[in-house]
């Protein structure tokens, strides 16, 4: 955090009596930051959007999700509003959660999965949450959006990476519109839209989610997709790949003692799976910078993710 941040840091402890926050970010992906309430409670402090009823939404979402036993982080009661906000941004406090990180365990991973079954079983109320829309996507977009992805992965002398990406465009553009006439067919539920490795703190033998605040309500089927495509993106203690053929397994092991797919969201996984690796995959492999890809943890793991395909990620039989 540089010096000419620090009012803002000053201005955001002031607005929730907060002592000795911290200037460095917890996180090198987002403003996170430490603190501790007058009473001596430690904290994190974090943006949590930028529209006032969306963050209201969440808040309510995720205590409706604590209500029912689901260990998901919930805003700390404070003497003002919480969140509220601060700047041009909303801010919320959570209660600092100490456990352990993501390691990349088996346990830790179908205890993952239980847990993303255990918030989509809740049923917590998603009134005002963001609804999900289909992309409004002409070809051109697509074909500028493969322009910019050979020029990303020419970059790290991988042709092949390259070939596989332009396939999957191939596909998704081709079953766009069947899987959007099929969206009645998808169940919808209160989701994270972030559900990573990296977003999970093992305090017990399930995790806890600890930064729920960009959900919305969609297609439960896109998140265990979003799973697929970026559970070990951006996490320093996952390995540079994506979930290999046991890990997924035992992550499907633990939603499904939650969550019984209906034989729609069977049929239309393939098509699902494509469009999150079209929609957030591609976003991830156009997004990181040269710092990212300089980090051979995180650029294996992207390349891998440029490579995926559905065949790599089968459901369990019903």
């Amino acid at each position: 955090m540089t010096e000419e941040n620090a009012p803002a840091l000053t201005e955001l402890a002031a607005a929730f009596g907060l002592q000795d926050l911290q200037p460095e970010s917890l996180t090198r992906f987002a403003r996170v930051h430490r603190a501790r309430t007058v009473d001596g409670v430690e904290v994190v402090v974090k943006v949590a959007g930028a529209q006032p009823e969306r963050v209201g939404a969440m808040a309510r979402w995720q205590r409706g999700l604590a209500t029912q036993g689901v260990p998901v982080v919930t805003a700390l009661e404070l003497d003002r509003d919480n969140p509220q906000q601060v700047g041009e941004d909303w801010w919320v406090v959570y209660p600092f959660l100490d456990g352990a990180a993501y390691t990349g365990t088996t346990e830790q991973i179908e205890s993952a999965g239980e847990l993303l079954g255990l918030i989509h079983a809740a049923g917590a109320s998603t009134e005002g949450l963001r609804d999900y829309e289909w992309p409004d996507t002409p070809h051109e977009d697509v074909v500028s959006d493969l322009e910019t992805l050979e020029a990303v992965l020419t970059a790290q002398g991988d042709p092949d990476a390259f070939a596989a990406v332009r396939a999957l465009a191939d596909r998704w553009w081709d079953n766009k519109s069947r899987l959007e006439a099929r969206d009645g067919d998808l169940p919808r539920c209160g989701v994270s839209s972030d559900y990573k490795a990296n977003n999970l703190i093992w305090a017990g033998p399930v995790p806890t989610l600890v930064d729920p605040d960009n959900g919305g309500h969609e297609p439960r089927l896109f998140e265990l997709a979003f799973v697929a495509t970026l559970f070990h993106n951006e996490c320093d203690g996952a390995p540079g790949r994506l979930l290999d053929a046991g890990e997924w397994a035992r992550f499907l092991t633990g939603y499904g003692r939650h969550v019984e797919l209906t034989a729609a969201e069977r049929e239309l996984w393939p098509l699902v799976l494509d469009h999150i690796l079209w929609e957030e995959g591609t976003w991830a492999l156009e997004d990181n910078d040269e710092t990212a890809w300089a980090d051979p943890r995180q650029r294996a793991y992207l390349l891998d993710l440029a490579r995926a395909s559905v065949g790599r990620f089968p459901l369990l039989p019903a």
